[in-house]
This record gives structure tokens, sequence and C-alpha cells, in this order.
């Protein structure tokens, strides 16, 4: 009996390697898509807002500095209270290759310039 059952699992494996190396069960061509499909999607990319103008400065950070103290800097001898988190937010839409937290020294980076420094 085992000898029976041995030799028909050692067929229904050469089979199904046969199979798999022949034909395979990855398709070799992509799916294709209707150009309808294709329409909508172009639209949906096409619908990207214009990039918002922030006046800013392009600046070359010193070592130890951040981007909250640069922008201060900036305004020095006017009166400064945006909150951080905006400060951050518009640093980054300036520079979108790199983030807030992670400033390089002798880089040149674009920083945000407010003409009213007080939020309401």
């Amino acid at each position: 009996m085992r000898p029976i059952i041995t030799i028909l699992l050692i067929i229904i494996i050469g089979f199904c390697v046969r199979i798999d190396l022949t034909t395979g069960s990855i398709p070799t061509t992509l799916p294709q898509t209707s150009p309808e499909n294709d329409s909508v999607s172009n639209e949906e990319e096409s619908v990207v807002p214009p990039p918002v103008a922030i006046p800013n400065q392009v600046i070359i950070v010193e070592p130890g500095q951040t981007v909250y103290g640069i922008v201060q800097e900036l305004h020095e001898g006017q009166p400064f209270a945006i909150p951080i988190h905006e400060v951050l937010e518009d640093f980054e839409t300036l520079n979108p290759e790199i983030s807030a937290n992670q400033l390089i020294a002798n880089e040149q980076y674009k920083f945000p310039l407010y003409k009213d420094n007080v939020t309401n």
C-alpha cells in the first residue's frame, strides 16, 4: 500500500511541477484597463491644487540653528506671535525635500516671511 501511495504522490508532484514550469501561475501580461478608467485617473491626477506663494527668504543654515529660531531672527524688532506648527508647515511647504527637524548645516533653505506677525 505504501509503495502505491508513494508512486501516486510522486506522479502528482511531478505533474504540478511540470504545469508550474510550463504555464506558471503568474500572468505574463498586465491586466488591460478600459480607456474610461484611464481618463478618470488622469482627471484625478490633474486636479492638484497650485502651490501657494509664500513670501520667503533663502538663508544658509549654521550649526545649531532651528527653523523657528531663524524665522524669529528674520523678524527681529517686530512682535512675533506665529505658532510654531504654522512656521514648520510653511517651511516644509517651501522645502518639500526635507523635514523641518532635519536641517543640514551650511545648506540653503527657504524660510517663510510673515507681514502680519500677530495671529488672531
